[in-house]
């Protein structure tokens, strides 16, 4: 009979890298069905980069608010369901009932402005399960194991997006929207099954949670430090690109070159994420043996230099070789950076208040991404298709002066473990 200690996350490294796998899972659904399928299912119904722009940004906005969350969730818990379990299964909870909610909505491409409110609520929620989820993480995981469950959570992402983009993009054209929309549910729904049956720590051994006043005076300390301040700076730029093309895109190739939202999905989120999976499951291993900042410098660097050359060719934009081998080259680079930059946001992080600090870094890159959403509209109208590609790989290069002078041990040497 297995005893109660060996069944929690605390006790069994295999049990809990499935169960952040699984909920990482969990996010990456309504993920690559928001920010994939549904951007091309309104791109192929004439809605323009704006439109495109401001309906996504409603699927980051809330994360750029989890900053909110991190306190809140290190200070406020129920003792006997364990510190982040309650957070975890009512965010779950949420997700799945939220997402079931836009079947109210009887034409998406006439309801905009239900539709990105819908997207917003849930998103809310989405947004405070990763923020628990990330803090279960920096409780348990162990510094030898960061980066490759790291890469494993974040290709879980990956491969919940692929359900989400490519399996949902098939499903409405098989059985509309409706059934997506509730197929989704049910896989929310099955997959909170895993928080409500796995404890995180042997009953009675829950670590005792600190203050709000705590966590506030936790993270005045930190951020008193130049590398978690150039680590703030580094996340509000580093994915500014990644949101520019991503509005951009689903317009360009549906709208400009000729596909159809099904092919576009499918191929982004189908092949694309396939290989975000791959890249994220392989950086997991090389952030722990390159170096996570280094990983991170080559990623970026690859990433934006892969737009650049895009942008120089783009009498070969038909040319469906090349276009592939983008979408290959993209989410390889992407994940990798992500991994690489998880990894080392949780060392930079101080422990004390590492599930608040590592909330905040995460809500500043999507602030970031927000904002390219915005603008992505006004970019393109200014600098026409291939500027956008030009500027994006331009940024995405430029960002690497902040993070060569990011010191990841600084925080642990000046403020302890």
């Amino acid at each position: 009979m297995v005893s109660e200690a060996d069944r929690s996350l605390a006790a069994r490294p295999w049990l809990r890298l499935g169960a952040l796998s699984a909920l990482y899972l969990a996010q990456g659904i309504p993920w690559g069905f928001m920010a994939i399928t549904l951007p091309a299912y309104l791109a192929d119904r004439g809605l323009d980069t704006a439109g495109v722009g401001g309906i996504m940004s409603m699927t980051t906005l809330p994360y750029a608010l989890k900053w909110i969350w991190g306190p809140i969730i290190d200070s406020v818990t129920i003792p006997a369901l364990g510190r982040r379990r309650p957070w975890i299964l009512l965010a779950q909870l949420m997700m799945a009932l939220t997402v079931i909610s836009m079947i109210a909505i009887p034409d998406l491409t006439t309801g905009l402005t239900a539709l990105g409110w819908m997207i917003f609520v849930h998103n809310v929620f989405n947004a405070l399960q990763d923020v628990s989820v990330d803090a279960l993480a920096v409780d348990l995981l162990t510094e030898e194991e960061r980066g490759r469950v790291n890469g494993f959570m974040y290709g879980s992402k990956y491969l919940g997006g692929f359900i989400g983009g490519a399996g949902m993009a098939t499903m409405i054209e098989w059985s509309g929207l409706r059934a997506a929309l509730i197929f989704q549910t049910v896989v929310l729904l099955a997959i909170m099954l895993v928080p409500l049956l796995v404890r995180e720590r042997p009953r009675g051994a829950e670590v005792e949670r600190p203050s709000v006043v705590a966590v506030a005076v936790g993270l005045f300390q930190a951020f008193r430090l130049r590398s978690a301040l150039l680590g703030a700076l580094l996340a509000l730029v580093l994915m500014v690109a990644s949101g520019i093309l991503q509005a951009f895109s689903a317009v360009l190739f549906t709208q400009k070159l000729g596909w159809d939202a099904g092919e576009y999905a499918r191929t982004v989120g189908g092949f694309g994420l396939w290989i975000g999976f791959a890249g994220a499951i392989a950086g997991g291993f090389l952030a722990d043996r390159v170096g996570h900042r280094r990983l991170a410098a080559i990623a970026s660097i690859a990433l934006g230099t892969s737009w650049l050359v895009f942008a120089a060719a783009e009498p070969l934009w038909d040319d469906l070789r090349f276009v592939y081998a983008l979408f290959a080259l993209e989410p390889l680079c992407q994940s990798i950076l992500s991994v690489s930059m998880f990894a080392l946001y949780m060392r930079v992080a101080s422990p004390r208040v590492a599930g608040s600090q590592f909330a905040a870094y995460m809500a500043l890159l999507n602030v970031g991404t927000t904002f390219g959403y915005r603008r992505a509209g006004a970019i393109s109208d200014a600098l026409g298709d291939a500027g956008v590609y030009a500027l994006a790989g331009a940024i995405q290069i430029a960002v690497i002066g902040i993070l060569v002078f990011i010191d990841p041990g600084e925080t642990r040497r000046t403020l302890g473990d």
